[in-house]
């Protein structure tokens, strides 16, 4: 982790900000006792997207002793927009406070280069240093350890956990969440929705009437049944005979009767061939390959 040569006192957020995932404006000053992380991203950015379960799953493991908070430079003028970085925040089911910095304000304060950067502030207000990039969560955990451990020995800690107002929890819920792809299948008139931040395929016939659902509906990566399969936003099919093969963010699965695990990339999407029992599917690394007739 990059830090100051000498002792630097976060700077403070300016004023009349908008803010998003909270009901009112946030100030540091407010937040003495807490480990802070600021998050320096844009959502076009996809190493920003990348390190988002990285920090869901500090926020989940450290919830009364750390606040993370998203500082959203945009990279191009669109993105600045609080409309569209309410539906990112939606999308990408962010739970912490993001501040729109589309002038570059906070940015330009704590000399960020680089998208996306994440800045430790110490419970004392100073800053700790920075990590840019992804791939540093086991660092920025040792990191976060380290900080609260000694400011639970100074005295200082702040442990009282916080509550946000959520931009999800004012907004009205729909049939479908973000669904991610559709197949239409026109030989058995029906349709094969991936309904993504709903964790689960959708089966309906061409007029839209709902036939069954495959997936509880929790996050997770579970076979079984239609009522107990889990998925992990799924997002690309391709239908083979009865399986309906389902591109999971987290593992590929075949889908029939029952939901089972073929493949553990980080796959996208799915394409069949004339060849029997062969499929591509395309991960987030490029790769295609072909799944044999034994990989069940």
């Amino acid at each position: 982790m990059a830090q100051p040569h000498a002792p630097v006192r976060a700077p403070e957020f300016p004023e009349g900000m908008q803010w998003l995932n909270t009901d009112k404006p946030l100030r540091l000053a407010d937040l003495r006792g807490k480990a802070v992380l600021l998050d320096f991203w844009t959502y076009c950015c996809i190493n920003c997207m990348h390190i988002i379960p990285a920090l869901t799953a500090l926020e989940k493991k450290y919830a009364r002793e750390l606040v993370v908070i998203g500082v959203h430079s945009a990279k191009f003028q669109n993105e600045g927009d609080v409309d569209n970085i309410r539906q990112a925040i939606l999308r990408y089911e962010i739970q912490h406070p993001v501040v729109n910095d589309r002038d570059f304000r906070i940015w330009r304060q704590y000399a960020v280069r680089a998208w996306p950067t994440l800045m430790v502030v110490r419970p004392d207000g100073y800053v700790l240093g920075y990590l840019s990039g992804e791939g540093n969560k086991e660092v920025l955990e040792r990191v976060i350890e380290e900080v609260i451990g000694e400011a639970r020995s100074q005295g200082i800690l702040n442990d009282t956990p916080l509550h946000f107002a959520l931009e999800k929890d004012q907004q009205a819920s729909g049939a479908l969440s973000f669904p991610g792809k559709v197949l239409a299948h026109a030989p058995s008139q029906r349709l094969f929705i991936a309904d993504s931040n709903n964790n689960c395929i959708v089966i309906a016939n061409l007029n839209g009437k709902v036939l069954d659902v495959a997936g509880s509906g929790a996050i997770g990566q579970a076979d079984g049944n239609f009522n107990t399969a889990t998925f992990h936003h799924p997002q690309g099919m391709a239908l083979d005979g009865n399986l309906l093969y389902v591109a999971d963010t987290e593992i590929t699965y075949s889908v029939g009767s029952t939901c089972k695990p073929v493949c553990d990339h980080y796959c996208w999407d799915w394409r069949t061939s004339a060849h029997p029992q062969r499929a591509w599917y395309g991960n987030t690394g490029g790769a295609q390959l072909p799944l044999g007739p034994d990989t069940h």
